[in-house]
Order: structure tokens, then C-alpha cells, then sequence
């Protein structure tokens, strides 16, 4: 999968590299954690490498995004608003099941193709607008498919309740349609923290990181938990041992295994060992016999 950078630091080494393209992220979290601030880094870091930007605001007026990026550090989102690189589509007060169903589908019919960074802030108001648990798929469904057909997606929601508890109404179909889920929450004063609950299709880190906002540059994530971590690999002596161990096998077998370690040669092994998870392969080939 192609990989974007985020703009958040400290996050790719999270996602093994990045968001994948074009797919949905969404970004959980209560009041104050930095839903927003995380969106702009994400939109910030493609027009500052040449991709257009389009922040769809469901509730917010453009002025009040624009007064928090300049807050933020982000003095000339001036210029990209005027070279047309940074477009918003202003959705909030409108009937958005009507936005989602037709203005939306039009709107991508102009920008289909062009591999842009999409913002949707926040995606709450789909949810609170519409009672039916059918009707709210439906729309998120139909919302990430449209703006995945213009680019990559990050989605904020609010969570609401028990800090943690993302099984309420509000965030659990979003969750299960995106391809990858972020967490963040205040856990204490201060001491705020994010997780990675899914990523699809790419390896994530399962564990808490704190982070922080830096002004200027906005969301900065404390990786130094991360140290050491990742570091098992399967080497190519190790490889070669585990060929010479399926011989034995027949020939479709051999095959079924050396594509497996193709695979596990650029998978990220955590704390497990390389050969513990090989000879559990080649136990279960041979079993297979």
C-alpha cells in the first residue's frame, strides 16, 4: 500500500508509514483533545508536498477553522485558500442527508481523481441527524465511498460519555466503515494520550503513546515507548534454513510457504521471534501432510 505522511509527528512510526491511500481514518475524541488541530496537520502536510486540500465542515463556518490554523502556527493558509489548493465545503445548517445523497456526488465529480487530502469535521452531526441505524450507514457509507474517490480521508467525531467507551451510539458505525481508527483523550489535566484501535490492510502499534500541543507546528506524539521496538526480522540465513526444512513437503505446500515468508520478511514481528513463528509454519505444513 502507498503511503502518506500524516503531518502529525510521531504518528507514521505508528502506522508503519502513514495513512494508506485512499482510505478513511477516522479521529475519535472528546472536546479539547485536538480533533481539529490534527485535521489541519493532515491537510497542511499535502499542500506543503503539492496535493490539493478540501475540508468538508459539517458544523463549524470556514472563518472559525481558518482563525484556529493561524492559532496554530499555520500563518499563510491564506495563500493555499487563494491559489485554490485549499477548498472548503461548507455543509453545516444543511439538510445533510440531501448534501451527502446530491451536492457531494457533484462536488467529487470535479475532483475525482486528483489523490487530494479530504477533511470531514466533525462527522457527529450525520449521526444525530438521523435516527434509523440504517439510514446513518447508509450515509457514512456513501460519504466515505465519494470522498475516497477524490483522495484520502480523515474524519473527526465526538466522543461522548465514558472517555474509552467506544461502543456509543455515535462513533460505532463510523468505526466499523473506516479503515483505520484513532483515539485520543485527556486521561488526566494535561495528560492527554492516543491509540490506534484499526488500521486495515497495514501493521499499527497497540499501544498508548501522551502527546502534546507545540505551538506552531500543532500535535506532537511522545513515541519513546516505541524504542526497540520492531527490530525482529527474519534474516536471510534463517530463510534459507526454513527452505531447507519444507523440503520435505509437497510441492504445493513449498510453494504456500515460501510466499507466507515473502510476506513475513516485510511484516513487523513485534516481540515475537522470527524462528518460533517459522517452525510453528512449518509444524503446521507438516500436519497438513
Amino acid at each position: 500500500m502507498k503511503k502518506l505522511k500524516t503531518g502529525i509527528l510521531g504518528l507514521d512510526s505508528l502506522l508503519d508509514g502513514g495513512f494508506n491511500e485512499h482510505s478513511a481514518t477516522i479521529l475519535v475524541g472528546s472536546a479539547g483533545t485536538g480533533k481539529t488541530t490534527m485535521a489541519l496537520q493532515f491537510l497542511r502536510k499535502g499542500l506543503e508536498n503539492g496535493s490539493d486540500a478540501i475540508y468538508i465542515t459539517l458544523e463549524e463556518p470556514r472563518s472559525q477553522i481558518m482563525e484556529e490554523a493561524r492559532n496554530m502556527g499555520w500563518e499563510d493558509i491564506e495563500k493555499f485558500v487563494e491559489k485554490g489548493s485549499l477548498v472548503f465545503l461548507e455543509a453545516a445548517g444543511k439538510d445533510l442527508a440531501d448534501f451527502i445523497k446530491e451536492e457531494l456526488p457533484r462536488f467529487v465529480s470535479e475532483w475525482e481523481g486528483s489523490s487530494a487530502r479530504i477533511v470531514v469535521d466533525p462527522l457527529t452531526p450525520v449521526i444525530w441527524a438521523n435516527e434509523s441505524k440504517y439510514d446513518q450507514r447508509m450515509l457514512i457509507s456513501q460519504l466515505f465511498k465519494e470522498t475516497k474517490r477524490m483522495g484520502t480521508v480523515l474524519s473527526t467525531i465526538e466522543e461522548h460519555g465514558t472517555t474509552g467507551d467506544l461502543t456509543g451510539s455515535e462513533t460505532i458505525i463510523p468505526m466499523y466503515l473506516a479503515d483505520t481508527i484513532l483515539h485520543i483523550s485527556s486521561v488526566t489535566m494535561g495528560n492527554r494520550m492516543i491509540s490506534i484501535k484499526k488500521s486495515r490492510q497495514s501493521w499499527h502499534s497497540e499501544n498508548n503513546f501522551p502527546y502534546r500541543f507545540v505551538l506552531g507546528i500543532g500535535i506532537v506524539i511522545d513515541t519513546t515507548g516505541m524504542s526497540g521496538k520492531r527490530m525482529k526480522k527474519i534474516t536471510p540465513e534463517l530463510k534459507q534454513r526454513t527452505y531447507e526444512s519444507i523440503m520435505k513437503l509437497n510441492k504445493e505446500n513449498v510453494e504456500q510457504v515460501k510466499n507466507i515468508v515473502r510476506y513475513l520478511e516485510r511484516a513487523d514481528l513485534g516481540d515475537m521471534e522470527p524462528e518460533q513463528i517459522l517452525d510453528m509454519l512449518i509444524e503446521d505444513y507438516k500436519v497438513a501432510q
